[in-house]
């Protein structure tokens, strides 16, 4: 029986790799660097500064400093207003809340665009916390150590959380806790041919209906 469930953000909750990407692109042209892979969506994900360093191939600390500061002043200035929730989440996290379930975010997004956005799309009321990449400095270094923190946060037993989100990194962490992990298609990352992800958040919010109303906490 689960109570409480755990979203990844980016590429779960909202598509937000359109703003993203020209960002980064707005940023290699400001420092005149060339990016050195592709500016696609397997770069929705990681930390910022982990993005910037593959992106740029640099490692130069006061560059990725500059580099990392021209994103936060185009992105958290107007850009990540632009990020649209995927198709049905609106009422969807209602009927979560109806059932009775606890909802909370995870991810290594930055707690400044994560908040501007959830409050953009009205969702300040959804979620009973939000944990971010930089939210607790010092108190988790990855998504794992997040995870356990939250879990910690909200006192729940892991086996009675779900932690949903589109990477397999996502699926590793929520492992790591022992929480389940439900896996989605419409996001940027990819699973393994055993995987059978969702395919809507409509049929995610189906598969919850018989497993819910529980409360066992730590």
């Amino acid at each position: 029986m689960k109570t409480h469930i755990l979203f990844d953000f980016d590429g779960t909750l909202v598509d937000s790799a359109p703003a993203i990407l020209s960002c980064f692109k707005q940023v290699m042209q400001a420092h005149g660097l060339q990016a050195c892979r592709t500016v696609d969506d397997s770069l929705i994900g990681p930390p910022l500064r982990q993005t910037l360093e593959s992106l740029s191939g640099q490692s130069d600390p006061a560059l990725l400093d500059a580099l990392s500061a021209s994103f936060k002043d185009i992105y958290d200035s107007k850009a990540c207003l632009e990020t649209p929730a995927y198709a049905g989440w609106h009422t969807l996290l209602d009927s979560l809340c109806a059932q009775g379930l606890t909802l909370a975010i995870a991810t290594n997004k930055r707690l400044l665009p994560t908040r501007k956005i959830i409050n953009a799309l009205g969702w300040d009321e959804r979620f009973s916390e939000v944990f971010a990449s930089d939210s607790h400095p010092g108190l988790y270094a990855d998504k794992t150590g997040m995870i356990a923190a939250l879990l910690q946060k909200l006192r729940i037993a892991p086996q009675a959380a779900i932690y949903v989100g589109d990477t397999e990194q996502d699926g590793r962490a929520a492992a790591a806790n022992a929480v389940d992990f439900w896996p989605v298609a419409w996001g940027y990352g990819s699973f393994g041919s055993g995987c059978q992800p969702f395919v809507s958040p409509r049929q995610l919010v189906a598969r919850l209906a018989p497993d819910t109303k529980s409360s066992a906490v730590i």
